[in-house]
């Protein structure tokens, strides 16, 4: 140990003496000459500005830039002149040629601000003068900077002979007691990480056992939750059109129902599919066009059936909407909305109210407008402590109220996250035993769309509004505004009469009334009785009803309602009853009505189910194009190869069938045409195969689009009348 103590002692006193030397000398020679090259670096870019900008200002900024420069340099230089020993010569070298250069740019300076010198002249000086003043600097620079460095990398060199001596030294004493310890801690090092091992196994294991037990329970209950509330909407629907058959309005009504959640739910259906969204956990938002009435439509159409079971006043009303045609995810958006208004009528006893208010307002986000929904309900409402784990997955508040309430505890987790997606926001508030209110904000991207709001004939036309709800005569009576029409209000049928009374005396009858149906007191139809036996037949009057208007129909008809319109009013909803009246003789004929597109051509369905080969047949048929039937691909190229060129003007295959696939076949009339130089025919999948990797596959093949089924019309008559129409 005392020769230990001697050794180390006699290498620190050896490290001390280099580390002074070093210290005093080389060490802050090299940092000065670092700061050196960094300053010439930065003259010699200097000089190069006036080449692009010889502005007064230019100039001035490079010539106190100049002057920052040299109190440095010369500061620098001068120190390494003075403490650089080791190549005198150089640093004298480095301080005269300096001396020269600030000259050079003095007069580099004057040649700029001489408005008679030339760029050429200047860019002359700058490469024949400065540059290469500062490139031997630099040079005679690097050779001061690697010598000073040279000398501090001597000092780690000595450092590290002499640390290393010592430490050998001590290996050398310790080396009995640390085999025998490094012996020791190997034995327990390697059991302890075997132990760990294991852990780590189980614990993952269970990990694993446990996530796929969620995912499987979360899974199965998010289906359950979402698949059965369209479906709940589509069976209660298809009972309503059974015992309706002899009504063909009412049938219609209950179809176009029945269509709308039969998409949400082909929605849903395709998501469950995706096997590669369900096992990474992404949902990969559309973005989709679609009207903004259809879809609240969409929603209110699943949501009212629900309310009616119950009892329950379901009322919408509408702020500013602006926008009605916007890009989206509307599916994602129809789950979120439905979650809300689904859950308000699961936790509100019959009896109590629920309100939907929509509006529209800017967005933080460059390009969208926020949509505003907010639901209220006079339901049992949250305790203060689980509103905090009101959108975790699971969670259910447990009282004696809600154990009677059927439920997983998944749909309010399931909004956050498609609010999340979206980009917006969900807030909720709630007391308990008096209801709550769930504010869900999301941005939308609205279409820039000029749509024709005008009335022709209607200008500054009074309508009068009969409403008890005070945000319904709001929103109604500045939608009458900006369709330049002049509206008044009555705030139940009490008030409305009289005033209908006091226009018809004063000879300035209403050109239009509109008429809610459930109001106290005296609804909407004996309103109307009442207005009807005062002013007779000759005014139009609509009936405004959040509720299925059908049951009473025949009753509101007789009363003398001209027309229905469903709540909430949306301005092009509005505008176009409005329309419909705007002759005094009656509902106008449409002025300027859609034109029809013929079609004419001849198709050839490819499909081996003969059911989807008729219903796709009769569709076809139904549009007004010929159709040709194919059972196989096989079927179909023997088709395309025997008859004349230009006698199919389109196919739609199928993927899959038996003895060859719609893929295998698209790629053999392909062959076909190009061997035969013949024209290609458009063909267009029509598959039940709705993966992404289905499409690239059948365009690859070299079909020319891409539908899904089950066959949705408005695209089929839309590719129908991109390849056969005719002027």
């Amino acid at each position: 140990m005392t020769l230990l103590f001697a050794i180390t002692i006699n290498n620190m006193m050896t490290i001390g003496s280099q580390v002074d030397r070093t210290k005093n000398g080389p060490y802050p020679v090299s940092v000065a000459a670092g700061r050196v090259e960094t300053l010439l670096v930065q003259c010699r870019t200097l000089a190069d500005r006036p080449l692009f900008a010889r502005a007064e200002s230019a100039i001035d900024d490079i010539e106190r830039s100049y002057a920052a420069a040299d109190a440095d340099l010369h500061e620098k230089i001068s120190f390494i002149a003075a403490a650089h020993d080791a190549d005198l010569d150089a640093a004298r070298k480095l301080e005269q040629g300096y001396e020269s250069l600030d000259t050079m740019q003095k007069e580099y300076v004057a040649l700029c601000r001489n408005a008679s010198a030339t760029d050429e002249q200047i860019a002359a000086f700058v490469n024949n003068t400065i540059d290469p003043a500062v490139n031997d600097l630099l040079r005679i620079n690097s050779g001061i900077l690697d010598e000073s460095t040279e000398a501090v990398g001597q000092l780690y060199n000595v450092v590290t002979d002499r640390g290393r001596q010592t430490v050998g030294w001590a290996v050398v004493l310790m080396a009995g007691v640390a085999v025998s310890l490094a012996v020791y801690l190997a034995l327990m090092y390697r059991n302890r990480k075997r132990e760990d091992r294991l852990k780590a196994d189980l614990r993952e294991a269970l990990s694993l056992a446990q996530i796929a037990s969620a995912a499987k329970s979360q899974f199965l209950s998010n289906m359950s939750h979402d698949i059965r509330t369209p479906m709940n909407a589509i069976v209660g629907l298809t009972t309503i059109a059974k015992a309706h058959l002899h009504e063909p309005e009412r049938m219609a009504a209950c179809l176009d129902r029945i269509q709308s959640s039969s998409r949400h739910l082909l929605s849903l259906i395709n998501d469950v599919l995706d096997m590669g969204k369900i096992e990474s956990g992404k949902i990969v938002l559309n973005e989709d066009r679609f009207s903004f009435p259809d879809f609240v439509n969409g929603v209110i159409a699943i949501a009212q059936p629900q309310a009616k079971a119950k009892n329950l006043s379901l009322d919408i009303t509408l702020g500013t909407i602006q926008q009605e045609n916007v890009v989206g995810d509307a599916m994602r958006l129809n789950q979120a909305l439905i979650n809300l208004v689904s859950n308000a009528v699961k936790y509100t006893p019959d009896g109590g109210s629920i309100r939907l208010s929509l509006s529209e307002r800017p967005s933080h986000r460059p390009g969208c407008h926020d949509y505003r929904f907010v639901v209220q309900d006079t339901g049992l409402g949250m305790s203060p402590e689980f509103l905090e784990r009101l959108f975790d997955p699971f969670e259910r508040e447990e009282s004696d109220a809600t154990k009677r309430i059927e439920g997983t505890g998944l749909g309010m987790a399931i909004t956050k996250n498609v609010v999340d997606m979206m980009g917006g926001s969900i807030e909720v508030e709630s007391t308990p035993g008096e209801g709550s209110t769930f504010i869900m904000t999301v941005p939308l991207q609205p279409l820039d769309e000029e749509e024709d709001f005008s009335l022709e004939g209607l200008e500054e036309a009074r309508v009068l509004l009969v409403d008890d709800d005070p945000d319904v005569i709001e929103g109604t009576l500045l939608i009458l505004d900006e369709l330049g029409l002049c509206g008044d209000a009555a705030s139940s049928g009490f008030d409305a009469v009289p005033l209908v009374e006091r226009a018809h005396h004063e000879g300035h009858d209403y050109r239009f009334i509109i008429v809610d149906w459930v109001m106290p007191g005296m609804d909407g139809i004996e309103t109307i009785r009442r207005i009807r036996s005062e002013v007779g037949d000759s005014t139009p009057i609509v009936l405004l009803t959040a509720y299925d208007w059908h049951e009473i129909e025949e009753e509101a008809r007789a009363a003398g309602v001209s027309a229905f319109v469903s709540k909430p009013l949306f301005k092009s909803r509005l505008h176009h009853v409005l329309k419909l009246f705007s002759h005094p003789s009656g509902p106008a004929e449409n002025p300027c009505p859609p034109t029809e597109v013929h079609l004419e051509g001849r198709v050839l369905v490819v499909e081996d189910n003969l059911l989807n080969l008729e219903i796709a047949t009769e569709l076809i048929q139904g549009l007004g194009a010929d159709v040709d039937q194919a059972i196989n691909g096989q079927k179909a190229v023997n088709a395309m190869a025997n008859t004349p060129e230009g006698y199919y003007d389109l196919v739609f295959m199928d993927m899959q069938m038996p003895v060859m696939g719609g893929v295998e076949a698209t790629r053999a009339i392909r062959e076909q045409e190009r061997t035969g130089g013949r024209k290609p025919v458009p063909i267009v999948a029509m598959t039940a195969n709705a993966f992404n990797e289905d499409r690239e596959r059948a365009l690859a093949a070299g079909m020319d689009g891409f539908m899904t089924k089950p066959i949705d019309l408005a695209k089929l008559k839309r590719i129908l009348e991109e390849y056969l129409a005719k002027p």
